[in-house]
């Protein structure tokens, strides 16, 4: 009887060391998460040297400057990028600057790469309307990756644009973060608000493409709950610079 005994304050004493490790590991990512929800990027220093000779600063609410790049600044239609979290939007715009017809824009974020201040929420909103008044174009299409397709998505839904492409698109920063640490980051522990606005009428459904299949379930997860908010386009075996060429000759022909 005392081997039992014995035995079960083991088993006890066990889980209860693994449950107090489990609350610790809650805890530190939980007074981790601004940092984890805007991580600040490494500078792609190739990619910003070939996008040097288009390199532009947008000025944000408390003096900070954002940096940014364009490449085909003479034409008339143009494109503003969303970048992911932790990603220099400068990859994107050295790759992009391939597909004819558009011009391209791009800014990383505050605290991000050479962007100046502190990355978090508070001026979250309040930047991406300044990304999109720093692009200078009447009504461009936005292309947002990952977490940058709520920038995307909400700003054509407050009619600032004629169309959106979302690439591995999340809806949130909660779900992007619960999607990625599973257990380990429970949906309804995240203070981050920021998230896809669906109060709002959009002109034209936003293209979904899922390019990292590492992230279909996160696609998949939006999709299956907005089912009629989006039009998801595959790959079939194209790049997604190919991808998005043609989806964004639908866009401005539309």
């Amino acid at each position: 009887m005392n081997a039992v005994k014995t035995f079960l304050f083991k088993i006890l004493r066990m889980i209860g060391i693994v449950a107090l490790l489990y609350i610790c590991l809650l805890l530190y990512m939980v007074l981790s998460e601004r940092r984890l929800a805007f991580p600040r990027a490494e500078a792609d220093k190739a990619s910003e040297e070939t996008l040097r000779s288009g390199a532009i600063l947008c000025h944000v609410n408390d003096d900070k400057k954002l940096q940014g790049w364009t490449v085909n600044d003479s034409l008339e239609e143009t494109v503003l990028y969303f970048a992911d979290g932790g990603e220099d939007a400068a990859t994107f715009l050295a790759h992009a600057k391939k597909i004819p017809g558009f011009r391209f824009v791009t800014f990383n974020y505050r605290g991000s790469a050479g962007s100046e201040g502190t990355p978090g929420e508070k001026f979250y909103a309040s930047d991406i309307l300044a990304m999109v008044a720093c692009a200078r174009a009447e009504s461009p299409i936005f292309i947002g990756h990952g977490t940058g397709a709520i920038a995307a998505y909400n700003s054509l839904a407050k009619g600032l644009g004629k169309g959106a492409i979302l690439v591995d698109p999340a809806e949130s920063f909660r779900s992007a973060l619960s999607t990625r640490y599973r257990i380990f980051f429970p949906e309804f522990l995240s203070r981050t608000k920021s998230e896809m606005d669906f109060t709002r009428q959009v002109q034209a459904k936003p293209v979904v493409i899922l390019d990292d299949p590492r992230r279909s379930e996160l696609v998949r997860n939006l999709l299956d709950k907005h089912p009629n908010d989006f039009l998801l386009v595959e790959r079939e075996g194209k790049s997604l610079l190919d991808v998005l060429q043609v989806e964004l000759l639908k866009v401005k022909t539309n």
